[in-house]
């Protein structure tokens, strides 16, 4: 008698930053850029403004508030820095380990896939872009699209909408468990915590993901992948 195989996951809905990329390692390397930049300050200082929730994470006011208090302010110096800060962050972003690869299999058996974020759909088109994915999700669900952050049930309810799946069928793989973990188990999902990419690393003892990963490639360990073969390139 054969063995039983669980079975493949309808669908597989994947975080953008730090759980296909490496996100915040390309933020602090183009803060870093911005402080040599200006002389003044330190990449960790500027860090730590876009940490705060006066806004949205990725907003550039946070460089024209960092560079105010460090008295190096010009509007000419805040729109350069801003360039420089896109430019850096997007030049040094890159895929983790075995992503491609793990992709590709996941894709070759047949289940679907979609990115969730909650960049807005110019910032995550353009990382997917340069990271070259973006020919691989044909589902990309951001704020704007659906018009709720995560955690919010809008996005993840948008992107099984149209895949064209059920929550039970459904995976959720995200490196936070507020903004993935939480809400895919009040959804039904199957939820797996990407842990390598959770940098914030905030103490959530209550809630239980099905599966946490230590490394991307790691997922086809997991029950319901498990048989599937990453193909040599």
């Amino acid at each position: 008698m054969d063995a039983y195989r669980p079975p493949l996951p309808g669908a597989i809905l994947f975080d953008l930053d730090n759980t296909l990329c490496t996100f915040v390692d390309a933020k602090q390397a183009a803060c870093n850029a911005v402080a040599q930049l200006t002389g003044a300050g330190s990449g960790e200082e500027l860090f730590s403004y876009f940490l705060r929730p006066k806004y949205n994470f990725e907003d550039h006011a946070h460089i024209t508030d960092y560079l105010r208090d460090i008295n190096a302010y010009s509007e000419q110096l805040a729109k350069k820095a801003g360039i420089v800060y896109d430019e850096v962050k997007l030049d040094t972003i890159a895929l983790y380990p075995g992503v491609e690869e793990t992709l590709d299999a996941i894709k070759e058996a047949g289940v679907k896939i979609a990115v969730v974020t909650d960049a807005f759909s110019s910032q995550a088109e353009e990382r997917m872009h340069k990271l070259g994915i973006d020919s691989c999700f044909p589902v990309l669900v951001t704020p704007d699209i659906s018009g709720q952050r995560k955690p919010g049930h809008a996005s993840f309810i948008l992107a099984m909408e149209q895949l064209h799946v059920t929550p039970s069928e459904t995976w959720v793989v995200g490196d936070s468990l507020r903004r993935e973990v939480v809400p895919g188990l009040e959804l039904g999902l199957t939820t797996v915590f990407a842990r390598y990419g959770d940098w914030i690393q905030i103490e959530m003892p209550e809630v239980k993901p099905h599966h946490i990963l230590d490394q991307f490639s790691d997922l086809l360990n997991l029950p319901g992948l498990s048989h599937l073969q990453i193909r040599q390139k």
